[in-house]
């Protein structure tokens, strides 16, 4: 599970309000109460609901309930509810609900691509890859987990996935065997993945001893065709597809027989559509809802 720091929800009300909120603190909200509860207004995956929950509780607000990251929810359905003082209230519904948004949305629409993988293949892994947003990689590694995906690479420090780029520093694909049998000796508990483009490439990585070949940006057609023709080679070797996989074309791979689907097009998500209604305890209405 990823878990934020105090310091990184903190962080959140601090970026919205740096010097405290100069429209509540003047219209004298201090001494209202009011009630603050988010309400789905679309199918969705809900995440990013632990985040908000306890952005409101620093507020000083009291969580009364949320559902938890990865349920399912359909038009209507609540997500959070909080009352307190409604000048803390107003500090923190933009924050809190604008995180939930984007992390649902990409909850949701990894969601709809396993689906779509699973239609093709109930065995095919749906893979994040590490191309994300700049500086919001929790949330969206998080919103991949509730969306029923997994990370591919958190960075470069967990894997080892070598690339054509790489390779151009080392001969090429020739003496590919080689190099991965020197990576093994090094690192003997680590898969090795190794990246190729075409039929010739592929076939060089099942006879190297890698574990994994990464099919990039391969037609579906010929995405078959190397499966078949290196799985002759190594019955073992594991297949990933990369690039280009969206949910259209999720079902195809996984059915020519992708083991894993590596893509950052949930990351691309519009934000999910939730209401943030707010008013006060005896129901007057007095925020618009956002």
């Amino acid at each position: 599970m990823i878990r934020f720091s105090d310091y990184e929800i903190e962080k959140l009300m601090e970026e919205d309000m740096p010097v405290g909120d100069l429209t509540s603190e003047l219209l004298g909200l201090n001494n209202r109460m009011g009630q603050i509860v988010a309400v789905v207004r679309e199918e969705m995956v809900a995440c990013g609901t632990e985040e908000a929950a306890r952005l409101f509780e620093k507020a000083g607000l009291v969580v009364e309930n949320y559902v938890p990251s990865g349920t399912k929810c359909q038009e209507g359905d609540q997500l959070l509810e909080a009352w307190g003082n409604a000048a803390a209230i107003h500090s923190v519904w933009r924050a809190g609900g604008i995180f939930m948004e984007f992390a649902s949305g990409i909850a949701t629409r990894t969601f709809r691509l396993v689906q779509a993988a699973q239609k093709g293949n109930p065995e095919t892994t749906v893979a994040g890859s590490r191309k994300h947003v700049p500086f919001a990689k929790k949330m969206a590694l998080k919103a991949l987990y509730a969306g029923g995906g997994i990370p591919h690479r958190t960075g470069l420090s967990d894997s080892i996935l070598v690339f054509r780029e790489h390779l151009r520093f080392l001969g090429g694909y020739e003496p590919l065997a080689e190099t991965v049998q020197r990576i093994r000796s090094r690192q003997k508990e680590r898969m090795i993945v190794v990246e190729a483009h075409t039929l010739l490439e592929a076939l060089s990585v099942a006879q190297s001893g890698a574990h994994f070949v990464q099919l990039d940006k391969m037609d579906v057609s010929s995405f078959r065709i190397c499966v078949t023709e290196c799985r002759k080679v190594n019955q073992h070797l594991g297949i990933v597809a990369a690039g280009g996989i969206n949910e259209a074309a999720a079902m195809s791979y996984a059915e020519a027989g992708a083991d894993v689907l590596v893509t950052s097009w949930m990351y691309a998500a519009p934000p999910a559509d939730i209401g943030i209604q707010i008013t006060q305890l005896d129901n007057q209405i007095c925020a618009a809802d956002g």
